[in-house]
């Protein structure tokens, strides 16, 4: 899991739960991928999850960032563009 997700985040109440339904191929594809690491499909599946919620926000900031919006947006730390885009 990132560690930057980990460490620079609040704490989040332990009994927060995600559900979401996958077809019998998806989930063999998921299990597989998680046993190749080590992973349990839990672990797997949040690591990625949060692999890419940290991408979509860095994205984010950096596009809001940018000034006049058509130029180069100018590169903002992961971290800093997670608590920008957290407000």
């Amino acid at each position: 899991m990132s560690e930057s997700v980990r460490q620079d985040l609040p704490a989040t109440r332990n009994d927060d739960h995600i559900a979401f339904r996958t077809s019998p191929e998806q989930s063999l594809v998921i299990r597989k991928a998680a046993e190749l690491i080590g992973w349990t499909v839990s672990e797997y599946v949040l690591s990625t999850v949060l692999d890419r919620a940290e991408r979509d926000l860095y994205e984010h900031a950096t596009a809001l960032e940018s000034d006049p919006p058509q130029t180069e947006p100018e590169p903002v730390e992961p971290y800093v563009a997670v608590v920008i885009a957290l407000g």
